[in-house]
């Protein structure tokens, strides 16, 4: 970061080799679209190389530029949001990290059940309060530990504890359903 700092592109790449699938992870988390997702972390990376002589030395990258993509995404489904009059269903994509959960060929069943659960999900996601979402993605999708988190937004560990707290207690409710 001091390298970027002083201008040094060079410095960019490692950056971005260590951070880029964890970011990715968290865009897509927001946006639900790999393409967008993917243009995301590369804005991620492009604000944090002209905003890196604004770097604190003294605290961790990471959760730096987690908060740049995060605040990055927000924006950029804000803008889609505002776009579009009424929200479309979550486009069927397949990304690299589908195919771990696969253990064998599901049934035409299975897969439509899990569409739909899927569906319902993103949907009960979504409509969490924007800090509650925030932080149920880095917790639960970056496995972010409580205190990192903490860090990355700049919120006290009982703020954090009881915003995922709530976000929990508000997603079970929402899909009490879905095991039924």
């Amino acid at each position: 970061m001091q390298q970027l700092a002083r201008g040094e592109r060079d410095a960019l790449g490692p950056l971005m080799e260590r951070h880029n699938r964890r970011l990715f992870r968290i865009a897509l988390s927001y946006l639900r679209d790999v393409d967008e997702a993917m243009d995301a972390v590369q804005e991620t990376f492009v604000k944090a190389y002209q905003a890196a002589a604004r770097w604190d030395p003294v605290s961790d990258v990471g959760p730096w530029l987690s908060r740049i993509a995060v605040n990055h995404s927000i924006d950029c489904y804000r803008r889609r949001r505002r776009r579009q009059q009424s929200e479309a269903p979550m486009p069927e994509q397949t990304t690299e990290y589908d195919a771990r959960w696969r253990t064998g060929d599901p049934s035409p069943e299975s897969e439509a059940a899990g569409r739909e659960i899927g569906h319902r999900i993103a949907t009960a996601l979504q409509a969490l309060p924007e800090r509650q979402r925030t932080i149920f993605v880095l917790r639960h999708y970056d496995e972010r530990s409580l205190p990192e988190i903490a860090d990355t937004l700049g919120m006290s560990l009982g703020t954090v504890k009881s915003s995922l707290h709530r976000a929990v207690a508000r997603l079970r409710e929402r899909l009490g359903r879905v095991t039924a």
